[in-house]
This record gives structure tokens, C-alpha cells and sequence, in this order.
């Protein structure tokens, strides 16, 4: 791919027109660009004072009203009730919030539908057939053990592949720097520690298909199912010890997730384990090899379904922000990280250079020679890597691992190992490090030029990447600016847990603040989050609900939280189609509206040095809606993924480039390489009814998606399950039924089967009543509110959109949590 010379704007600096990537008019790309920068007129200035008067008027006779109203039925009340006693009454001033039913330590996160309701809403009752969580589906053992004899043979065949492999990898050439594809392999963060892991997993992989003969078998009989363990062949990860060590009991979760789940200590939601496979892998040759159609030929390129059928809209749904789709990338980043395939001594694939010897790991996706986007840099093959395998304990069909601890704890605030903690911590004081700029405190820097995220133009400036508990971090500025929200929020919390505890170490102010993040992330979660996506009485139905008041105690030791495997690979990749081609943010000061495009923000967290950076970011993501949730994709994402500006004195007419990723490519093709089964066999699994034939899908499918799919796929088992759940018709909700259940049954293991559930009644490692009280007074906007100085408003609920019973705010009136409850109190490690 050939390289223009670079040039990096910020995102009050960019002019958006002047960086376009050139491309042909096609219905995914507007003919004519919108006008970026508007001027407000005196006279729209005018209207703007004459209106906000009118509404302070509005609100002061309605105030007037209430009062009176109040003290009408005080003296009602008075006036029948002779034998009590005459008190005082004094009536509180209403502001924006009480003037909302709201009082200002409790804003709800959603409507909370009637306790009467028994059933999941009519739009997911078929998933109401179902045992939640739903249980997962295992392959059979294989009939025939192999003897030590074939055993061993076929461990020495896998041996020898991985010398053969190592030696291919020392002559390879490694991804170039500063391109597209660089960055989106940085962007998955794999550990350095990785690589050996995944070396002992590809010689498993290599000694199954020896021990099975290369032989497929049916997915119906669940793929070549599970072998015998591994025992003596190998030495084994720690995750696979039957019988280890009874865990030390502490107040405080340990930093990789071990210990939580007692019987399983080393294994469920542990970070460097494998995901949970809920049905058997679909592989093509039913060990590792990438998903092929039904009829054994292979699927359409996942490019060619991308241009098909996720084309770009430009509808937007006027219910929510984008500060949605922000927390749920943080939230995702929390508990998965997908670990990719790597070359000698951790360096990047190269996959479309075909001068280059192959490399089992590579799977690029092939592109026509005519695509509408790709042609113009005539590039017929788009980088891609196969995520690394991992260690099962057994011989069988090849599995991926998650770097993160499935449970919602802050490791993406802390890490998810002890160095990384440590790293991030200073000395003394429980605080995490922080950079000072301008007077303002900074995530610290990464001078690490290799990240990805790092250039030469940045560094001239003295301006770096940033270092946080996630590699991820700097992938957009939205999520770097909640990196800092969140390690500002430690830092807070710490600084008054320690001022009212004097007698407290470094280690119970940092462990003590640490176990509360992750309880208001929880909190955030299940209270804003998820009945915005899954809605409320969904939750409700499922159990998922928070209480308002005292401890909940659903925890079940017999429930494996782990990561599945659709879903970090698929499902929760659904907030990709909610996000927005352009950014918009408006100064209050001169009325002027900004906009950005989306990928001009993406590893371009260096507006953040600029004065008032981080409360541009965060309103921005406050004040920009979302599209829908259905198969649409800004092409922002679906061809400008990772690219950098054109420089102003390249001529667009030379069609250079860069030009960026196509993200849902990306994504469909991981979901093959990972062997995940086709669309209908999901919908089955949740109890919906399984499509047999195109013809069921037209009572699923909203028309538009229905016609491109049957042209695209041509049995209605080869469908994707990233395309297939996205393309069905929500009904009202913002997600289809296959979603709801797959996001739903994953949200509910990591409420039920998280032994440190911040509601646990437990009194070793759960909160006092009064502290858990304290903890839900908790809400996303206040948290920004009370870490991002120069934020003066906010909406209560920052993932809806501003209306009349969300209206912006005071920072003031937000609730706060209330931390008297920890002052002078004991703890125990």
C-alpha cells in the first residue's frame, strides 16, 4: 500500500473537505459533503436569549404552581388530621432536577417497568422458553481414545510443525510501520507472553488433526468433539491444574481474576484463559481452518457481504448519544481482549504480500478487482491475522483466548496483572501517575514509538500516546478521554479515603478505591448501560434488574462467567453500526458547530493537550446521536479504518492514499476465522425459531437486509452471525431478539456468577449498607461531572439524548456519592 507524506491535525484544526479520501459516488457515500462549520447570526443569537427567557419564566410559574399546590395539601392534611401536632413546613426551591420528580441522590438510569410484570416483553417471549442462563452446549468426547503410542506420535508431528513455523516466521518481513493495518494490530494489544502460549497451541492443533485423521465431521455430531486431556504431553498452563491450591480468602478481588470462583479458581473469568465456547466450533476441516459454506465451498469474502449489505446510512436514532456506543467500547475493553497471531519475537503478520512465504496464520480478505472503494487504490486484498490459539487442556478444535478477566472490575483502569498495576501506581500515596500539562493532570505518557499510536510530528511537539490499565487506550479520543475520567476518579476517591483514614496503608487506599471503581462501573452497567440496549423490562424479566435498596444475593458458584466466544467476536461488536460519520460539538461561547470525522479521531488522542481537549471530547460524545443498531456502517469505519490524513499538497487525483480498513470486513471475518457457527444455529440456541430456508427469513429480516442477504449467501446456513442478528428487525427495540439474548445471557453470568458482586450481602468482601447506598448514588454524568472541570452541564443520563425529562443540568445538582460511610472504619485484607 503505498504511503502519502503525513500530516496530523487536531480536531479543532482539521478541515474535514480538505481530507477526504477520494471515492466514487456510490448510494454508501453522499454526493455532496456537508457544510462543517456554522456561524450562528446575531438574529439566531437573539432567538436563542429570547427562548432561554422564556423557559426561565416557564420554569419559575410552574415552581410558583408546585408550591402552591404543596401547601394546599399541607393545609387539606392539617385540616383532617386534628390531633396532629402543628409543625413548620419548608418548602426546598426546586431546581432542573426536583422540578423532574428527580431528587438529587436519585436520578434513575431508566424507567423501571411495573414489579407486577412476569414475562419477557412480547418481542423476546420465545427466549422466555428458555433456562437462563442458558446452558451451554458441549461436544461429545471422542468414542475412540487413542492409544499413548498414536498419542505421542502425533505430538511429535506437532512439534515439528512448530520448528517448521519458526523457521518461516525468521525469514518473514514484518507488517510496515505507520500503516492502516499496523494499527489495527496494535490496537488488539496482544501480550508479549502470548506467543509462546499460542506456540504450544498450534502443536495441539497440529497433533488433533493428526490423531483425527484430517477428517471432518459433521457439525451436527458437534465437530471432532473433545479429546483426552493433555496430560504428559505437554506442559501445561496453570488453568488446566485439576486440582490447585485452595485460594487465600481476601476482601479484595486479586488483579487477574483468580480466586473468584472458588471451585474453579484458576480457570472462569480469568485473565489468559480461553473463551467460553457455548456450541461447538464450525471449522472448515473441523479442527482449525476458517468456516466454509454448507456445501464446502467457500463463503462469500466478507468484503463482498460488507459492500452487499452493510452499506452506509445516514438515519440516526434521536433516543440516544454517542457516549452510549463510548461506554460500551470501555466496558468491552474491560472484559475482552482477543489476543492475535504473532511472528518472531512479536511482530506483526504481513498477509498480502505475496512475495512472502505464507503463513498459517494469515487469512486476508480478498477484494474485487471492481470493488467500489478499493479499486481506486487498486489494492485487491486486505490484511488480516487469525487470533491466536489457545491450550483447552484437551485435544480438539481449536479455541481463542481473552487477555482480560471477564468480570466488571476496573482492569481496564488497573490492568490485569500485577506488573501492569504496579506500573501504573505511584510510589507512595495510592494513586495512580498522572502527567501534568498546562495544570491540568494527563494520563501518563507512552514513549513507546512502536504503539501505533506515537509519530514523529507529535513528537516534535512533545506530545505522546498516553499509558493506561488498557493497551487499547489511544484507539479514539472518546475512549482515552474516559481513560482519564476514570484514573482522575481513582485518584479523587483515593485522596479523601486517605485524608478521613489516616491510619490506612498504601495498600488499603488503593485496594479499598480500586474494589469501589469496579463497583460503580457495575453499577453504571446494569443501571444505564444495559436497559438502554436491552430495555427495562427485559431486565426486569431476566433478573437483571439492580435493587434500590439493601443487598442482593443471587451469586451461583455452578454459573461460569467467562467470556463466550460469539460474543466478543461478534455480538457485542453490534455498537459499530450505531456510530456516526461525523462528530459535531458546539461552543457555548460563540454558538460555532464543529465537525469531525470519525476517523480522524481514531489513535489521535493528542487533542487532549489542548486547554479545554477532554471537555470537548466528552461533549461532543454528549451532544453527537447515534444511527440505529441494524446492518448499517458509516463508511468512516467500512473504508477509512485506521488511516491517516492525506497531506494538503498531495493531489487527490493521484488516488495515493492511505486508505483505511474496512471494520465490518474485519469483524465478519473474525467471527470465521474463530469458527463460530452460522446465524441460524444462534437463533435456535435462544429458543427462536431456526430459519431453514430463505423464505423464514422474510417474517425476520427487515425487507432492505432480507433482499441483499439472499443475494449474497447462498444457503441461509452460510449466514454470519455478525450479519445475520444484525439484519433482523428489532421491533421497536434497538436490538433484535438473537442480540438481546446472546448480550443478555453473557450480562447475566457476570452479574450471578461474580463473587464480588458489589450487592453481596457477604461481610467480607461486600459494602455496608450505608456504603452500598452511597454506591448508587452513582451515574456515568456525574462521575464526568466532578472529574472534567471545565464541564459545567450535563444531562442526567448521558447515553439518552437531551429531552424535556432529560434536560441539561447543573454539575452541581448531579448526585455524588458520599464517602463518610468508609471514614474510620477497619478493613481486612
Amino acid at each position: 500500500m503505498p504511503n502519502a507524506p503525513q500530516e496530523v491535525f487536531t480536531s479543532t484544526e482539521v478541515s474535514v473537505t480538505a481530507n477526504m479520501q477520494p471515492s466514487s459516488s456510490t448510494e454508501r457515500t453522499p454526493l455532496v459533503q456537508p457544510t462543517y462549520v456554522f456561524e450562528s447570526s446575531l438574529a439566531r443569537r437573539y432567538q436563542k436569549r429570547l427562548h432561554h427567557m422564556q423557559c426561565a419564566i416557564c420554569v419559575f410559574l410552574i415552581a410558583i404552581l408546585a408550591v402552591a399546590l404543596l401547601v394546599t395539601i399541607s393545609y387539606n392534611l392539617s385540616e383532617n388530621i386534628d390531633d396532629t401536632p402543628e409543625e413548620t413546613t419548608t418548602v426546598q426551591t426546586p431546581n432542573s432536577l426536583t422540578l423532574l420528580g428527580m431528587s438529587p441522590g436519585s436520578i434513575p438510569g431508566a424507567t423501571v417497568p411495573d414489579k407486577t410484570l412476569k414475562e419477557i416483553p412480547p418481542p423476546l417471549q420465545q427466549l422466555s422458553n428458555k433456562k437462563w442462563p442458558i446452558p451451554d452446549r458441549h461436544p461429545p468426547m471422542w468414542a475412540n481414545e487413542p492409544t499413548e503410542e498414536e498419542i505421542a506420535s502425533a505430538v511429535l508431528k506437532g512439534k515439528e510443525a512448530l520448528k517448521e513455523l519458526m523457521d518461516i516466521e525468521k525469514s518473514r518481513k514484518p507488517l510496515p510501520q505507520n500503516t492502516p493495518a499496523i494499527r489495527a494490530q496494535k490496537a488488539a494489544a496482544t501480550k508479549a507472553d502470548v506467543k509462546p502460549m499460542a506456540n504450544d497451541a498450534y502443536v495441539v492443533e497440529v497433533a488433533t488433526r493428526a490423531l483425527t485423521g484430517g477428517k471432518d465431521i459433521s457439525q451436527a455430531d458437534g465437530g471432532i468433539g473433545q479429546g483426552p486431556r493433555l496430560n504428559g504431553s505437554f506442559t501445561l498452563p496453570h488453568y488446566c491444574m485439576e486440582k490447585p491450591e485452595p485460594c487465600k480468602l481476601s476482601r479484595y478481588r486479586t488483579v487477574d481474576g483468580t480466586c473468584n470462583n472458588l471451585d474453579n479458581p484458576l480457570k472462569w473469568g480469568v485473565s489468559k484463559t480461553p473463551f467460553r465456547r457455548v456450541l461447538p466450533a464450525d471449522y472448515g476441516d473441523g479442527v482449525s481452518s476458517p468456516r466454509v459454506g454448507v456445501d464446502g465451498a467457500p463463503l462469500p469474502s466478507a468484503r463482498d457481504v460488507s459492500v452487499t449489505v452493510h452499506r452506509a446510512s445516514y438515519v440516526h436514532d434521536s433516543s440516544f448519544t454517542v457516549m452510549l456506543a463510548v461506554w460500551g467500547q470501555f466496558l468491552d475493553h474491560d472484559i475482552t481482549a482477543t489476543a492475535l497471531s504473532k511472528g518472531s519475537n512479536g511482530s506483526a503478520l504481513s498477509c498480502c504480500d505475496a512475495s512472502q512465504q505464507k503463513h498459517p496464520e494469515c487469512f486476508p480478505v480478498q477484494l474485487d478487482v471492481g470493488d467500489p472503494f478499493y479499486e481506486d487504490y487498486n489494492i485487491t486484498c486486505m490484511e488480516f491475522v487469525r487470533s491466536a490459539p489457545a491450550t483447552t487442556c484437551h485435544f480438539g478444535p481449536r479455541q481463542q483466548l481473552n487477555q482480560a478477566t471477564a468480570f466488571i472490575d476496573a482492569s481496564v483502569v488497573y490492568g490485569y496483572s500485577e506488573n501492569t498495576t504496579i506500573m501504573l501506581r505511584t510510589i507512595t500515596g495510592a494513586q495512580l501517575r498522572m502527567m501534568k500539562v498546562g495544570g491540568r493532570e494527563l494520563l501518563p505518557a507512552s514513549t513507546d514509538p512502536h504503539d501505533g499510536c506515537n509519530n514523529a510530528a507529535m513528537y516534535a511537539k512533545g506530545r505522546y500516546c498516553f499509558e493506561s490499565g488498557d493497551d487499547r487506550a489511544n484507539e479514539n479520543l472518546h475512549l482515552t478521554t474516559m481513560h482519564l475520567i476514570w484514573a482522575r476518579q481513582h485518584n479523587r476517591i483515593s485522596a479523601i479515603l486517605r485524608e478521613h483514614n489516616p491510619d490506612w496503608d498504601d495498600y488499603t487506599v488503593f485496594e479499598e478505591s480500586r474494589k469501589i471503581l469496579g463497583a460503580q462501573m457495575q453499577h453504571i452497567t446494569y443501571n444505564e448501560f444495559l436497559p438502554s440496549i436491552l430495555g427495562a423490562d427485559a431486565m426486569f424479566a431476566l433478573n437483571m434488574t439492580l435493587q434500590s435498596e439493601g443487598y442482593s444475593d443471587d451469586y451461583d458458584p455452578t454459573v461460569d462467567p467467562s467470556i463466550a466466544n460469539h460474543f466478543a467476536a461478534a455480538a457485542f461488536r453490534f455498537a459499530h453500526t450505531l456510530l456516526p460519520g461525523l462528530i459535531h460539538n458546539t461552543n457555548k461561547a460563540t454558538g460555532t458547530v464543529q465537525y469531525v470525522q470519525l476517523h480522524q479521531m481514531l489513535f489521535n488522542p493528542f487533542e487532549l493537550y489542548a486547554a479545554n481537549g477532554s471537555e470537548s471530547a466528552m461533549r461532543s460524545a454528549l451532544d453527537t446521536l447515534v444511527h440505529a443498531v441494524d446492518p448499517h456502517v458509516t463508511s468512516e469505519l467500512s473504508e477509512h479504518l485506521f488511516e491517516q490524513p492525506v497531506a494538503a499538497n498531495v493531489s487527490s487525483a493521484t488516488k495515493l492514499g492511505p486508505c483505511g480498513l474496512d471494520l465490518v470486513s474485519l469483524n465478519i471475518q473474525r467471527g470465521r476465522d474463530h469458527g463460530l457457527p452460522p446465524y441460524p444455529m444462534w437463533r435456535e440456541h435462544c429458543g427462536l425459531s431456526r430459519p431453514k430456508n430463505f423464505t423464514d427469513l422474510q417474517e425476520i429480516f427487515d425487507e432492505s437486509s432480507y433482499s441483499r442477504i439472499q443475494n449474497i449467501y447462498r444457503s441461509v446456513d452460510d449466514i454470519d452471525l455478525y450479519t445475520g442478528a444484525l439484519a433482523e428487525d428489532p421491533k421497536g427495540r434497538l436490538l433484535g431478539p438473537t442480540l438481546s439474548c446472546l448480550i443478555a445471557d453473557q450480562f447475566l453470568r457476570l452479574k450471578v456468577g461474580d463473587r464480588f458482586w458489589y450487592e453481596s450481602s457477604d461481610p467480607t468482601i461486600g459494602f455496608t449498607l450505608e456504603q452500598l447506598a452511597e454506591i448508587r448514588k452513582t451515574t456515568l454524568a456525574s462521575v464526568i461531572c466532578v472529574n472534567e472541570g471545565l464541564l459545567d452541564q450535563a444531562q442526567p443520563r448521558v447515553m439518552e439524548a437531551i429531552g424535556a425529562t432529560n434536560p441539561l443540568v447543573d454539575c452541581k445538582e448531579l448526585p455524588q456519592p458520599d464517602f463518610a460511610p468508609w471514614f474510620n472504619t477497619s478493613t481486612g485484607s
